[in-house]
C-alpha cells in the first residue's frame, strides 16, 4: 500500500466514523483498497490531483514534477555550497521552469552560482538565460530556517485560473480513472487526494455541480492533505459532511442544485 493510499485509506475510516464501522484492505491494483463495512465491500480507487502546466505540443505536463526538479536543485546548491558564504548571508534564486536540457541546466547553474558565492555582496543581483529559462539571483540576510541557498519557483506553461485548472484536473482525473475500473465488478468509490492546494473543498465542488461526465464511480470523494473530506456530487446537489458515527449522525451543509453543462470544457 503507498503512502498516499494508506492516507486516504485513514482519513475515510475517520469520515465513515472510525474502524468500528470499516476497515481498508489493499486491492488488486486496480482497485487500490477495499473499504470493508458490516455486510458490504467496496472498491476504492486512489488518485491525487496535481496542477497541470500545459506544454507547446497541446498536451498536459505535471507541475509537480516540474517544481520538484528544481526544489532539489535549490536543495543541492545549499548543501554544496551554502556553507562557502558569510555567516550572515543567504542567497535567493529565482527559477522559471521548465528548462530545455535538465543535465546541462543542472551544470551551468552549478558553475555560475559557485562564482557567485565567492564574492558575495549584500543586495547584489544578477540574472541570465540558461537552457531556455530565466534565472536570478540576489544575496539576503541569512534566513531564520538556516538554509543558506534558498528559492522561488515559477512556471511559465501554467494557469493562474484557478477555476479552469480544478475543472481540467477533475475531468481529466475521472476521465482516466473511469478507463481503468469501468470494467471492475462494482460498486467502486474514487478519492481524489488534492495536492493542488490553491483550490479547496469549495473550488471543487463549484466544479463539480457543474460538470457532467459519465464515469463507473458510485460515490467520489475528495481528500486534503488537511485530514478534510468531502464528498462530491456531480449535477446535483453538493454534500460536505464530517461524519463522526456512520451511519447515525452527520453534520452537513448542503448548497442549491443548479443546471449542469451537458458539455465539460476541453483543452
Amino acid at each position: 500500500m503507498r503512502p498516499d493510499e494508506k492516507y486516504v485509506g485513514d482519513r475515510l475510516v475517520e469520515f465513515f466514523g472510525g474502524p468500528d464501522n470499516v476497515s481498508v484492505k489493499e486491492g488488486e491494483d486496480p482497485p487500490d483498497l477495499y473499504l470493508e463495512f458490516p455486510g458490504r465491500r467496496i472498491g476504492l480507487e486512489v488518485t491525487r490531483l496535481s496542477q497541470f502546466t500545459f506544454e507547446s505540443d497541446g498536451t498536459f505536463g505535471n507541475r509537480a514534477t516540474q517544481d520538484a526538479f528544481g526544489v532539489n536543485l535549490i536543495n543541492a546548491l545549499d548543501a554544496e555550497l551554502g556553507g562557502l558564504l558569510p555567516d550572515e548571508f543567504s542567497l535567493l534564486i529565482t527559477l522559471e521552469l521548465p528548462v530545455q536540457n535538465a543535465a546541462n541546466f543542472r551544470t551551468e547553474v552549478r558553475i555560475w552560482i559557485s562564482a557567485i558565492v565567492s564574492s558575495p555582496v549584500m543586495d547584489a543581483r544578477d540574472s541570465r538565460e540558461i537552457e531556455g529559462a530565466k534565472i536570478s539571483t540576489v544575496f539576503i540576510p541569512r534566513r531564520p530556517s538556516g538554509k543558506r541557498v534558498v528559492g522561488i519557483i515559477s512556471n511559465r506553461n501554467s494557469s493562474a485560473d484557478i477555476g479552469l485548472n480544478a475543472h481540467l484536473l477533475l475531468a481529466d482525473r475521472i476521465r482516466k480513472k473511469n478507463d481503468i475500473c469501468a470494467n471492475l465488478k462494482g460498486p467502486i468509490w474514487l478519492a481524489l487526494l488534492n495536492d493542488y492546494w490553491i483550490a479547496d473543498a469549495t473550488d471543487f465542488s463549484e466544479v463539480a455541480r457543474r460538470l457532467r461526465l459519465d464515469h463507473c464511480f458510485e460515490r467520489i470523494f475528495l481528500v486534503s492533505r488537511g485530514a478534510a473530506v468531502s464528498e462530491l456530487e456531480f449535477g446535483a446537489r453538493i454534500l460536505v459532511c464530517n461524519v463522526r458515527h456512520f451511519p447515525h449522525r452527520r453534520e452537513c451543509s448542503k448548497t442549491s442544485a443548479v443546471t449542469p453543462l451537458h458539455e465539460d470544457m476541453r483543452a
